[in-house]
C-alpha cells in the first residue's frame, strides 16, 4: 500500500507545479501585452531609449514662457543645431503636436513611426519641426519622423501655444 501513496503524492505534486507555472506565464503575458495609456507628459518608452552621452542643450521661448531641451547626437540634430537661433510659427497638428516650418531642409536621418510626448522630431517632406505633447497611438506615415531631441522642462509652455505664436529656439 505504501508504494501507491508515494506515487500518488509525486503525481499530485507534479500536477500542482505545472498548474502554478502555467498561471504565472499567463499573468506575465497579459502584462506584457497591455497597451500604454494616453499621456500628456513625457516619459521613456521601451522602443525608444533615452539618449545618453553627448548632447546639445537648447532653450525654446514662446513670449515670456520658456522650455529647455536637449538635442540627440545624430546628423539631423546636429544640422538643426547649426540653424540656431531660429524662429518659427507654430500650429497645432492633431491635438498631439505643435509643428512649424524650418527655413531649410535638414540632413537625412532614420525616420520612425512612433513618438513619445516631449520629443522633438523633424518631418522631412515639409521641413517641419514637430514637438510632441500628447501620445494618442497615431502611427507616423512614411518616411517617418526623425527624432532630434526631447524637452527637459517647460512642455506646458509648448502646449499652451496657439496658431499665431512664434517659437524661438537658441543654444542654452
Amino acid at each position: 500500500m505504501r508504494p501507491r501513496i508515494t506515487g500518488l503524492v509525486v503525481l499530485t505534486t507534479a500536477v500542482t507545479a505545472v498548474a502554478v507555472l502555467t498561471a504565472c506565464a499567463n499573468t506575465s503575458d497579459s502584462a506584457a501585452n497591455s497597451s500604454p495609456a494616453t499621456s500628456l507628459t513625457a516619459h521613456p518608452a521601451t522602443s525608444q531609449p533615452v539618449q545618453e552621452g553627448p548632447f546639445t542643450q537648447i532653450r525654446l521661448r514662446i513670449g515670456a514662457s520658456e522650455a529647455t531641451a536637449r538635442l540627440y547626437d545624430n546628423a539631423t540634430a546636429r544640422d538643426f543645431a547649426s540653424l540656431l537661433p531660429v524662429t518659427i510659427t507654430l500650429h497645432d497638428l492633431g491635438g498631439r503636436e505643435k509643428a512649424g516650418p524650418l527655413p531649410r531642409e535638414l540632413a537625412d536621418g532614420a525616420g520612425q513611426s512612433s513618438y513619445r510626448a516631449g520629443q522633438l522630431g523633424y518631418w522631412a517632406p515639409s521641413n517641419d519641426l514637430a514637438i510632441y505633447y500628447r501620445e494618442d497611438g497615431f502611427t507616423i506615415p512614411d518616411p517617418g519622423i526623425v527624432m532630434i531631441g526631447e524637452i527637459d522642462t517647460g512642455l506646458d509652455a509648448i502646449i499652451r501655444a496657439d496658431g499665431t505664436d512664434t517659437l524661438t529656439i537658441s543654444a542654452a
